[in-house]
């Protein structure tokens, strides 16, 4: 198990947080800990697949943006919603939109629609893709600390606990999207 997560992981955290990756940023620092992988190079690679994902699809906004949102009905359905954060955050929207769950990429495709400079947009989405790696990383990492406090000797119960760490952290991903959709929808409505 533990060759698999030294020779894919950092792929692995690269393509994760390219598209959302909360998850495998979080099992990243927890596998860190475990000493399965490097804390720093999973900040990296998830500082670059964040920093990837965001430039990725704020150009296809820039160059794709209205035929792709007339297009795609799930992209559709949410662009009210977009519209209404992107309103009412401002240029800070480009900071806060990593932490936002399950929209980001809408929200970075109609950003890239406007009329935002690709330098202002570069500097925000640098400083969050930093602030959110770290953040999340050492997230994971303390909670690998938690799991070895507990376990003596790690090699014995590994089968064991990596399904229950994948576990626990598949439910804290659940909890904290269906916490953060409810604040949404008291927010902004149900669109």
């Amino acid at each position: 198990m533990e060759a698999y997560i030294a020779k894919y992981g950092y792929i692995g955290i690269f393509v994760g947080t390219f598209l959302e990756g909360e998850t495998t940023v979080l099992l990243g620092g927890i596998f860190s800990r475990l000493g399965y992988m490097n804390i720093l190079m999973v900040m990296f690679y998830a500082f670059a697949g964040t920093l990837a994902g965001d430039c990725t699809f704020f150009s296809i906004g820039r160059c794709f943006g209205k035929s792709i949102v007339d297009r795609f009905d799930f992209i559709r359905n949410k662009v009210p919603l977009a519209n209404r954060i992107i309103k009412h955050y401002g240029n800070f929207i480009i900071f806060i939109i990593r932490f936002l769950v399950g929209i980001r990429a809408v929200v970075l495709i109609l950003l890239g629609c406007t009329n935002m400079r690709i330098g202002r947009f570069l500097l925000f989405s640098i400083l969050n893709s930093v602030c959110w790696s770290i953040l999340v990383g050492l997230v994971g990492y303390l909670f690998g600390s938690v799991v070895f406090v507990f376990l003596d000797d790690i090699k014995k119960y590994e089968t064991i606990i990596v399904p229950v760490v994948l576990g626990l952290v598949v439910l804290f991903i659940l909890i904290y999207r269906y916490v953060v959709n409810k604040k949404e929808r008291e927010t902004y409505g149900d669109q």
